[in-house]
């Protein structure tokens, strides 16, 4: 995920989000907070994703985990690498196909909802993939904490790393998929409780 990058338009294979119904009651709602790591910041321009994860939760409670390492064709650019320290030997040694990767990420998401921070950047690369392996795109409903980060919090910038701090959310020195899908997902969590203080047991 890179920071900083929230105004910019991401067009390729993007399906814009569908409403979501979150019902507080209702733990049997499938949640898969999601992150990718790219060679650079658009699909547009062939740059591709080096790394996705994703964890599967219903309320708190964390059922499942995805991670892995994508063989790009193309190399990072400095300023991409600058932010994720995936290195080319490290894709080299670890990496996979971009068709392997998505064949079991696909199974791991399905029926759940995404969340993500300024999620149509992580969609927008997914899908580009999906389109030039004959898939179709992802469709979906979405929550994007970024936005939800908009309509309860006053920030300057609401980057990832400052929502988190605002929210008292521990986040690690790596800006590695995982690491922050983790930090997102805590704070999809607190968000939720702003949520449902304001609109009750079921929210949009």
């Amino acid at each position: 995920m890179f920071m900083g990058l929230l105004d910019q338009p991401y067009k390729v294979g993007y399906t814009a989000p569908t409403s979501c119904m979150i019902n507080a009651n209702d733990r049997q709602q499938h949640f898969v907070i999601l992150d990718v790591e790219t060679t650079g910041f658009s699909p547009e321009q062939g740059d591709e994703i080096i790394e996705l994860a994703g964890q599967r939760i219903a309320g708190n409670t964390l059922l499942n985990s995805f991670q892995a390492l994508v063989l790009p064709t193309r190399p990072s650019s400095a300023e991409a690498e600058a932010v994720h320290g995936i290195t080319a030997d490290l894709l080299q040694r670890e990496g996979r196909g971009i068709q392997e990767v998505l064949e079991a990420f696909i199974p791991f998401i399905e029926g759940a909802t995404l969340v993500g921070h300024n999620i149509p950047f992580d969609l927008s690369f997914l899908n580009a993939h999906l389109i030039k392996l004959g898939r179709s795109p992802l469709m979906h409903s979405v929550v994007d904490t970024c936005e939800l980060a908009r309509r309860h919090l006053i920030l300057p910038r609401y980057t990832l790393e400052n929502v988190a701090r605002y929210l008292r959310v521990p986040q690690s020195q790596a800006h590695r998929a995982m690491a922050d899908v983790e930090t997102t997902r805590e704070v999809f969590i607190k968000l939720m409780e702003r949520e449902l203080q304001k609109y009750g047991s079921r929210v949009r």
